[in-house]
Order: structure tokens, then sequence, then C-alpha cells
């Protein structure tokens, strides 16, 4: 057997759980995340997946009005006491686990599969990194602290970080959180990456059938009291008289019921959402495509880094301009405008993003912000804090 094979079934030995409640929904920003760390790991480690069973609960209701108070009265409960509604399976699973394991990757959300899998590995001395998606109770801006379960919550997460040999995180926000808290982990800020499209689309922008007069405005995903208001932005659009028209396409939902109330002046287009690849073949019927930033500063909304893979100039609407995630990850990166929801002049600066003629080359998406490039990132840090049988677990709070 030569070296690199020798070498290779001396690490296939190792046996690493991977806990990722979300790891088989895998259009989930964490299932995509949990499958592309599972191609990079595999090939290294002796791999023990861990997810919550079943699928995706589906979406409404039942008539049944004794069915409905039944589940809001047991919603109020798990509000008030639990982690979060898998934490009963979350304490059955790992109530006896753990003890013939050489390192954990824990990825959050959920979070109480996290924490009840990193308080086994504590018991047994067993080196495990956190890969977080957004804050939980610790690390959150504003958290209620009336009910029994936020304070329960916040005395897990200070565990699981006490004992962590290190953590993943999206955004610089919540990594300063993080160090401030927690001094001596190891952080590394590294975001979702993006899927290659097998075949990039031709580019649309400046395409010779666009209407100069008429802005075509598209966002694709979710909209949610979590995000910013764009009807803001479209109320500075109108008023800057730039366009005699201006028709925003939604792709996917509207639970915050922002649409309702466009300014006079849009027109509105609602559409299912689609896969990308469908998005990525009808990119050409629009000029501009707006990822929507969030409420919270810290949080990195996970659509713009796929949004680098369409032929088309991007617009982020950010709550300001410095110390905000969404706005620091498209800085200087060609194709993107970051507007303040506050600024005046986002008339003016979205017509002239508009009206440059960008070439492929420009609105093409960075190699290493694709999935494969940013999978190994991510693996090449687990190794780095767990993949060394000398590497010993962080100090555990008493």
């Amino acid at each position: 057997m030569d070296s690199a094979n020798s070498h290779r079934s001396r690490a296939r030995d190792r046996r690493l759980a991977v806990v990722s409640g979300y790891a088989t929904r895998r259009l989930t920003p964490r299932g995509q995340r949990t499958q592309w760390l599972l191609k990079r790991l595999e090939p290294e480690w002796d791999v023990d997946l861990i997810a919550l069973p079943g699928a995706e609960p589906a979406a409404g209701g039942t008539s049944d009005r004794g069915q409905v108070s039944w589940r809001r009265a047991a919603g109020g409960v798990v509000r008030a006491t639990l982690f979060d509604k898998w934490e009963p399976w979350s304490m059955r699973r790992f109530r006896s686990w753990g003890d013939d394991l050489d390192a954990g990757l824990l990825i959050a959300y959920p979070w109480s599969p996290v924490a009840h899998a990193a308080r086994r590995l504590q018991s047994a001395d067993t080196p495990y990194v956190v890969d977080a998606g957004d804050p939980w109770a610790l690390t959150s801006p504003g958290t209620d602290t009336r009910f029994l379960a936020t304070l329960r919550c916040k005395r897990a997460e200070r565990s699981i970080w006490s004992g962590a040999a290190g953590a993943v995180v999206t955004t610089e926000q919540q990594a300063t959180v993080l160090a401030d808290l927690f001094p001596q982990l190891q952080v590394l800020v590294r975001p979702n990456g993006y899927d290659p499209p097998p075949v990039r689309p031709a580019v649309a922008a400046g395409d010779a059938t666009r209407d100069p007069e008429r802005l075509r405005l598209v966002h694709y995903g979710m909209l949610s009291f979590l995000r910013l208001d764009v009807t803001e932005l479209l109320g500075k659009l109108v008023a800057s008289g730039r366009w005699k028209s201006i028709v925003f396409t939604q792709f996917g939902d509207d639970h915050a019921g922002m649409l309702r109330r466009v300014p006079a002046g849009v027109e509105v287009e609602r559409r299912p959402a689609c896969p990308w690849d469908e998005v990525l073949a009808g990119a050409h019927e629009f000029d501009l495509a707006v990822v929507v930033g969030n409420w919270l500063t810290g949080q990195l909304p996970s659509k713009a880094i796929q949004y680098m893979t369409l032929p088309l100039p991007r617009l982020a609407l950010t709550q300001r301009e410095h110390d905000d995630a969404l706005a620091d990850y498209v800085r200087g990166r060609s194709g993107w405008l970051a507007v303040g929801i506050d600024d005046a002049d986002a008339g003016d600066r979205v017509r002239e993003h508009v009206d440059r003629d960008w070439s492929e080359a420009e609105l093409a998406p960075p190699p290493d912000e694709a999935w494969p490039a940013v999978a190994d990132r991510i693996g090449d840090f687990v190794e780095q804090r767990v993949g060394s049988a000398d590497v010993p677990a962080r100090e555990r709070v008493a």
C-alpha cells in the first residue's frame, strides 16, 4: 500500500459525528451546507450523520378547532419551557451516545440537537466544532428573558461555546459577539457557498430589447417580517422620476404582506418559487435582482451568495452602509450595488447601476465563493481544530 492510501486508511479509522437537524432537507440553507460538508469530510473520516427524522411539516392547518386549540396550547408550552419543538427527540436521541467518537461537527439550526450532543461530547472529553447559523439566545440581541426556555437556552449556549474546540459563523458581526463572550474560542467566518451553475446563461444586462423607461426588478425568495420593507426602496425609485413604469416580480411567498402596500406607479407580479436552474433560464426578463436584507444587521441572507450566479446586476437593500452583514459582504464585489433603506439618492444610484454596460466577466461569480471551495475551507478548519488526537476539548463551565 502506498503512503497516500495508507494515510487515507488511517484517517478513515477516525469517527466523526455530524449532527445536523436539517441535513436531509436539501432545499434549506443548512441542509445544503451539510450535504456539501459531507462530501468534503467523508473521504477522510468515518462519518456518522445524525439528522431529525421525517420530512418538513406540510404547510397549512386543520379545520378541527379542537386540534388547532391543542396545538396552540402545546406551542405555548414549548416556547415557555423547551429549547424548541425538537428537544424531546434530541433528549432521547443523545441520552446515551458519543463514547466511541473521535470528534464532532455540530451544525445549527435547530439548536436542541446541538445542545444535547455537545453535552454528551463534553462528558466523553471528545472535541467538537459548532457550525452555527443565526444567533441563538445568548448571542441574539434583545432576547426575551421572561420565560424559563430562554434562561435554559442561554445556559445551554454558554456551555456549548465554552466546551467547543472551534466555531464557524456566517458574519463578522456574529464572530465579534462570540469573541467578546469567549475570547479563547477559535472562530472561522464563512457564509454559505453557491451551487456552480452547469451552464452559465447569456448576460441579460444591456440587452437590446431592454426599455430604458421601464425598470424590471426581481426578488427570489420569501418576504417576511425579519426582512427590511422593500416598499421603502420602491417608493424612492418612483419618486426619483427616472422611469415611466416599474415592475417588481416576486418569486415566492410574501408573509409580511409588503406587496399589498406598494406605492402607486409600481406594478407587482407574483410568481411561485421555482428551482434555480429555471431562475437562471428566465433571468433575461429582468434588469436588476434585489436581495432584501434583515432588520438584524448581523445576519446575512443566504440568497445573496446564490444571486452571484445570475447574469444580472444585483442590488442589496441594507439597513445601513457600514456594520451591516449584507452591505459588508457585497462591498467591492463586481455587479453589486448596496442601497441603504434611508438612501435619498437611491433612484439616481440604481439608474446608473442598471444603465452600465456590464460584461459577462464582471457579472461572473467568484470561484472562491462556490460550494466546493467553501466546503474545503470549513473542512480544513474542522481538521485543524479536532483532527488530531492531541486536541483537547475546551475547558467546560462548572
